[in-house]
């Protein structure tokens, strides 16, 4: 759940600081996630939410819950391993300039792995609780 609140924040917060002490005028600009393959993680952002809705309005295990919080968690660690590798500029730094990661990248990706963690626990926990029950 935590994964599913977080998303939305990682994706409205900056996801790279370029700054710029060229000569003429210089500056710092502040990427979000709605450019290249960031826009993946705001999808997965969407339906983590959608999936919170489901477990807040169905807080029984439900198929189409699980599956919705898996993509969600999916589609956000693609979303931000994507940007991270090609939507984005290269962290580092030369003569005049320096691009560094803002925290918005960090929080969806953390976001997606709390999801798909969360996603396996439940998982291993049914089988266990299945297996116990197959063994009486």
């Amino acid at each position: 759940m935590v994964g599913a609140v977080a998303a939305p924040a990682g994706c409205l917060l900056p996801w790279e600081t370029v700054t710029v002490d060229a000569a003429g005028p210089g500056g710092v600009t502040h990427l979000d996630a709605l450019h290249g393959a960031g826009v993946l993680a705001c999808a997965g952002a969407s339906v983590a939410l959608l999936a919170l809705a489901l477990r807040l309005g169905l807080p029984r295990r439900a198929r189409l819950r699980d599956g919705l919080e898996a993509l969600g968690g999916a589609l956000l660690v693609l979303g931000a391993a994507l940007f991270t590798l090609t939507g984005g500029y290269r962290p580092g730094s030369g003569t005049g300039w320096s691009v560094a990661i803002a925290p918005g990248l960090v929080v969806a990706g953390a976001a997606g792995v709390a999801l798909l963690a969360a996603q396996a626990v439940s998982v291993i926990a049914a089988a266990g609780s299945e297996e116990a029950t197959f063994l009486r």
